[in-house]
């Protein structure tokens, strides 16, 4: 969901920008048509945005002409979405903290945070990832981005001080979806994914294993005293 929220403020300063070139182009009494896409598509992306996080927003298009459909999206804009901005930063936090409040070693815990030892080989892993899909032949330059871009999502996640292990999953999915399928061309690229995943699963059993495992020292003092 925090990717989304990202992805949704930067829709918003999008529209803010064409919103703001569109009047210093444009006369008091009729819109720079030259900006009509840019407004159209803004409206659609809010409309999804609003299904997506229930948030209020019409859901059917303007209608009329391209003036009435400009006046009607920046009223729009005014009156519901400016609003949507602070409502993004206090839902962001509220998981920010929930996260943060979360007892990693609880079974059902969404928390992960990643230790050096486990960082460092997933860093491994992604350089050697993005090494493959810089070399291969079977991906176009753009299926290469998509894949980059992917790859450079998981990595943000790891990095972060406080993750979520379920979001990491979801990249993983996400960057494997990227990839595609290309036969056996692809396998090294898909197998450096299972070991991004195995490697995130491993810190995540790591942290659910640090509360049931019983100090070795104490039961060896145990045995001893037995004896």
């Amino acid at each position: 969901m925090a990717d989304f929220f990202d992805i949704l403020l930067k829709h918003i300063a999008a529209f803010e920008e064409a919103w703001e070139q569109e009047s210093g182009n444009s006369d008091s009494d009729t819109w720079n048509e030259n900006y009509y896409e840019d407004f159209l598509r803004a409206d659609t992306r809010f409309r999804h945005a609003a299904k997506r996080l229930g948030f209020e927003y019409p859901e059917k298009p303007p209608s009329g002409s391209a003036q009435t459909q400009m006046l009607d999206i920046s009223s729009r804009f005014e009156e519901i979405v400016s609003g949507w901005k602070t409502h993004i930063l206090t839902m962001q936090i509220e998981e920010q903290v929930a996260l943060e409040y979360e007892d990693q070693s609880e079974e059902f815990s969404e928390a992960i945070t990643f230790d050096g030892e486990h960082r460092k080989k997933i860093h491994e892993i992604i350089g050697e990832l993005r090494h493959e899909v810089h070399e291969n032949t079977w991906m176009n330059k753009e299926q290469k981005r998509r894949v980059l871009s992917a790859v450079n999502s998981v990595q943000r996640e790891v990095d972060k001080e406080l993750s979520n292990f379920h979001l990491v999953l979801g990249k993983l999915v996400d960057l494997g979806e990227a990839l595609g399928t290309a036969g056996k061309k692809a396998k090294p690229a898909f197998d450096r994914v299972e070991q991004l995943s195995n490697a995130v699963r491993g810190q995540r059993k790591q942290i659910l294993s640090l509360d049931k495992t019983d100090d070795p020292l104490q039961l060896e003092d145990m045995r001893d005293a037995e004896e």
